[in-house]
């Protein structure tokens, strides 16, 4: 039911018209978006969406992603909401999707009472291509990934698409706003799993999903292209984990690849290179003594 759901669309220097798509096709499917603006949104380019839905927050800085999902978390269990899903603002969720998501969660949880979120199965689209991102399952040293058919235990979503059961959420089990942005989903989900709660992905929904600005592929490795900040924040929060956090090993193999993965596509991929591989240098600094929150 639509009252059941809150839905959160966080916000940074939008496509104004990507982000009307967005609205429109999930509106029918919850009772309230949250508009969280981290900067850039111009709600009068917004001008003919459902208004009565829209709950707009403006905190006047860029706070990450981990403070808005508290944020709406809070409001949405406080307001009787029982479902959160999240979205980036250049999300192209199906008009079905967010239903299928609460039917199959719903349906999991009669089974077993200890899940307590979904997301859907990503498929990259650009080039004419369709590249489906497989869910990523942790053992005590291995890592597999599966995209087989149906709904099943994963270890980690991101945070686009994903549904939240709210009776969860609170002060044990807020989001890290010391992240700011990368591994706020994963850090989440991995905490949540050591828990014992499950943490599903389904394939019966399907939600279009550029995972960077751009990729570039071999037959050994995928490298993605972004900016020097988010190298910055994917370096940091890397090492952050692998020093400060209790993982297993396959979780810390997990993110030494990434690591990898992060410092080769700043070098072959960025159009700044010098700058992505400095912003590498100084995340890896912080990341080991832990300086945290966003970047100074």
């Amino acid at each position: 039911m639509t009252r059941d759901i809150i839905a959160i669309i966080i916000c940074f220097k939008p496509n104004h018209e990507r982000l009307r798509g967005l609205i429109d096709a999930i509106s029918d499917s919850v009772g309230c978006i949250v508009l969280f603006d981290n900067g850039g949104l111009d709600v009068a380019k917004l001008a003919g969406v459902d208004a009565e839905k829209i709950l707009l927050e403006s905190p006047g800085e860029n706070v990450g992603l981990a403070t808005p999902l508290n944020f709406a978390c809070e409001y949405g269990a406080k307001n009787g909401f029982r479902f959160l899903i999240s979205f980036d603002q250049d999300s192209t969720p199906p008009m079905e999707m967010i239903s299928i998501l609460e039917r199959e969660l719903v349906a999991y949880q009669s089974k077993n009472a200890r899940a307590v979120a979904i997301g859907p199965q990503l498929v990259d689209v650009r080039d004419g291509k369709e590249t489906i991102s497989p869910f990523v399952r942790f053992g005590k040293i291995g890592i597999s990934k599966w995209s087989g058919d149906g709904t099943e235990p994963v270890s980690q979503l991101i945070t686009s698409g994903c549904m939240v059961d709210l009776s969860v959420w609170g002060a044990e089990n807020r989001f890290n706003d010391e992240l700011f942005i990368d591994f706020v989903d994963n850090n989440w989900c991995w905490r949540m799993v050591r828990k014992r709660y499950v943490v599903l992905g389904t394939s019966r929904a399907r939600m279009p999903h550029e995972l960077s600005e751009e990729i570039k592929e071999s037959s050994y490795i995928s490298l993605n292209k972004y900016g020097w900040i988010r190298r910055y924040f994917q370096m940091r929060n890397s090492v952050y984990h692998l020093v400060h956090e209790s993982l297993s090993v396959a979780q810390r193999l997990y993110l030494l690849r990434a690591m990898v993965v992060v410092f080769l596509s700043s070098v072959i991929s960025d159009e700044r290179p010098l700058q992505s591989v400095r912003g590498c240098l100084r995340g890896f600094a912080h990341g080991l003594v832990g300086r945290m929150g966003a970047y100074r």
